[in-house]
């Protein structure tokens, strides 16, 4: 019995070791992507970078001396920089020794022959007392002295014109004909021709808006009776505005009333539907308890929210109103087609396969997929397994899976 129970923990031993050895095998053996395009990497790299705005950054030490304590292999690569910035550079080691790989420079900047994009700190010349010398076949042409003179010792040739800007300052301007204002200010009197203000009572001055012209018009003079503001009223009206007509000589009311999904108006207190697109230039907050409450965020909801979600087993086509879909392929494969991306910058859907079923059966989402140029198609195998989607405009991107 003792002696079973050996063997027995033996097996359990080395059941435990084979685990951890095939762990670390097919750890060893893991390609690891990072960056772009995560989905593809290149079959002879065991860890591939892809970015267009990152790059990667390498430890930063100010001396060798602790690293060296260690003992680092050859292929080691480090960037120094030292306190006293002497040596700065990327370095790999070789030999047993650091080698350094970049060029020999003191500053953080390098021009190159090529051209260079530069910073407002960015600087060409002498950091001492010494002229900077601009040589063209071996023969001195521009010297820029340390005390600030500039000597040119040939001719200095102007392709073009030479403009000199400055400031124009008048008091007065004087014109014979017409005077053109662009945005002006007026910020005293302005005075008319005599002849344009004799008028009667029920002429007004217009402004024609393409040609800026103005000029006399006569109205009739029940404009002129006046206008007030009526109540607002929760039904709605064809013009949204309703003038109703005072009695006698009174004045007439202006009724504002409640848009409604086929009619313009104001919003009101009550239960309310609109329709048409609307733009929102300031932050909202919706559900909130208090009307002095300020939004913190574009949109902040001070509730609960609810987000589109629907059932489906069959071929379907994305739409605007969709943004959760649940896929039950039991049956059967299923497509899922997403929208082509233009005009729908930031939209979000969720994909997710429910139901019973094994990998025999596939969900495919087909669409412009991580920046293709055409379609392409993601599968999803196991049941309970999701993505999620969001688009830039260009082509749609898996932010989560």
């Amino acid at each position: 019995m003792i002696q079973l129970n050996t063997q027995i923990g033996f097996l359990k031993k080395t059941g435990i070791v084979l685990f951890f050895a095939l762990a670390a095998v097919l750890t060893t053996k893991a390609q690891v992507k990072i960056g772009n395009n995560p989905t593809t990497i290149n079959r002879s790299a065991i860890l591939e970078l892809e970015s267009t705005r990152q790059g990667f950054l390498l430890p930063r030490l100010s001396d060798t001396t602790g690293i060296n304590a260690l003992t680092p292999p050859d292929g080691m690569m480090i960037y120094l920089d030292p306190t006293a910035g002497q040596g700065r550079g990327l370095y790999i080691h070789r030999s047993g020794y650091w080698q350094r790989i970049t060029t020999d420079s003191t500053s953080t900047r390098a021009w190159s022959i090529d051209g260079n994009t530069i910073d407002a700190n960015a600087k060409f010349g002498s950091l001492n007392a010494q002229d900077v010398r601009l040589i063209a076949n071996s023969i001195d042409k521009i010297r820029i002295k340390a005390n600030g003179a500039t000597t040119f010792y040939d001719s200095v040739h102007i392709q073009n014109r030479l403009d000199v800007q400055d400031s124009i300052s008048t008091r007065f301007i004087r014109a014979l004909d017409s005077v053109y204002l662009q945005n002006a200010r007026i910020g005293d009197s302005l005075y008319l021709n005599t002849n344009l203000l004799k008028t009667s009572f029920n002429d007004v001055l217009v402004i024609n808006p393409t040609t800026g012209a103005v000029s006399r018009r006569t109205l009739d003079t029940a404009a002129f009776r006046g206008l007030v503001i009526g109540n607002f009223a929760n039904t709605d009206n064809a013009q949204g505005l309703e003038r109703k007509t005072g009695a006698a000589a009174g004045p007439d009311s202006l009724i504002l009333h409640a848009a409604s999904y086929n009619t313009p108006g104001g919003i009101s207190t009550v239960a309310q539907g609109i329709a048409g697109n609307k733009v929102f230039r300031d932050s909202v907050l919706l559900g909130s308890p208090t009307a002095t409450a300020v939004p913190n965020s574009t949109v902040q909801m001070g509730g609960s929210v609810s987000y589109a979600i629907r059932n489906i087993s069959a071929a379907t086509t994305l739409s605007v109103s969709d943004y959760t879909v649940l896929v039950n392929a039991t049956a059967a494969d299923v497509v899922v087609t997403l929208p082509a991306p233009t005009g729908l910058n930031g939209r979000v859907y969720i994909i997710k396969r429910v139901g019973a079923g094994d990998i025999d059966r596939v969900v495919t989402i087909r669409g412009l997929l991580e920046g293709g140029s055409t379609s392409s198609d993601y599968n999803i195998y196991n049941s309970g397994t999701f993505v999620k989607l969001q688009t830039d405009g260009n082509s749609w991107y898996v932010i989560e899976r």
